[in-house]
Order: structure tokens, then C-alpha cells, then sequence
């Protein structure tokens, strides 16, 4: 599905589309992993591209007036939000809401481009998580357990 969107990303709003056409978009064999140009992803468009910064599968999606949860790599879109579920004695589920770390994710942490969450910019903004990520976190958690969190952190 990945390799089948990045073929219709034209180049304007692909930084390494060249990169992409020529050497492919993943780096392992088996279409685990993306490749890493300087030290990010191949979709990662760095500030000052003329098609715009940020994920190029992400704006294409926003372009195309679609969810980028559609477009991206689930591991992309996950991120930040992590999710542990434990269940209690009496049976309950409880999640907790937290980020990700490299240690999550074992030995292949290591290998990951961790561009989105390790920089200084990440795990800041001027609006709630809740509200600026709802679709992904209603996709992690489902609807139940959404609606839970909004009303527990609405402000009264």
C-alpha cells in the first residue's frame, strides 16, 4: 500500500522522489522498513522545501482531502501515543496514555529513524494532544475509551 501512494506523489511534493524512483522507498528486503536519507525517512520533506515540510505522505493525504492515518505507515501515524493496556483483578481494562520510546519497540528501536520523536520540538504545541491527535487516538484506543479520555481531561 505504501509503495502504491508514494508512486503518485509527484515530485513537487516529494523532496526524494528522485531518491525514491531510482533506489526504491524501503531498505530491507522485506518492505519493513523505509530507506533513511540523511539520517530521516525518505518521505521526511526538510523545512524549506517548496512542496512543504513534514511527511509527504501526510500532505499528500491532507491534499487529497483524506486522512493521513489512510496514507502513512501505521507506525507513523502511532506516534507519538502509546498505549499500555493492563487488566486489573475485577477484570477491567485500563490504558495508559504515554509516548513511545525506542526501548517499545526492542532491538529493531535502534534501527528506527527516531526524527519525529527525539528532537527538541517534539512532545510540544500550542493545543491539546486530545485535540490535534483525536483521530489517531480514538484509532488506538476506539471509540469507548476516547470518548473516556476527552471527558476526563475536559476542563470544567
Amino acid at each position: 500500500m505504501i509503495a502504491a501512494l508514494a508512486a503518485t506523489l509527484a515530485p513537487g511534493g516529494f523532496e526524494h522522489h528522485a531518491e525514491a524512483r531510482d533506489g526504491g522507498i524501503f531498505r530491507d528486503a522485506d518492505r519493513l522498513h523505509t530507506r533513511v536519507i540523511d539520517g530521516a525517512c525518505i518521505f521526511l520533506n526538510r523545512p524549506g522545501f517548496a512542496g512543504g515540510a513534514g511527511c509527504a505522505l501526510h500532505l499528500a493525504a491532507i491534499d487529497a482531502d483524506e486522512s493521513p492515518l489512510e496514507w502513512k505507515p501505521s507506525v507513523c501515524w502511532q506516534l507519538p501515543i502509546k498505549v499500555d493496556w493492563e487488566q486489573t483483578a475485577d477484570g477491567t481494562e485500563v490504558a495508559t496514555v504515554r509516548r513511545w520510546t525506542r526501548h517499545d519497540w526492542g532491538a529493531q528501536g535502534e534501527t528506527m529513524a527516531w526524527c519525529c520523536t527525539e528532537g527538541t520540538l517534539a512532545y510540544v504545541g500550542d493545543e491539546p494532544v486530545v485535540d490535534t491527535m483525536g483521530e489517531a487516538l480514538e484509532q488506538v484506543v476506539g471509540t469507548e475509551v476516547y470518548v473516556e479520555l476527552r471527558r476526563r481531561l475536559a476542563v470544567e
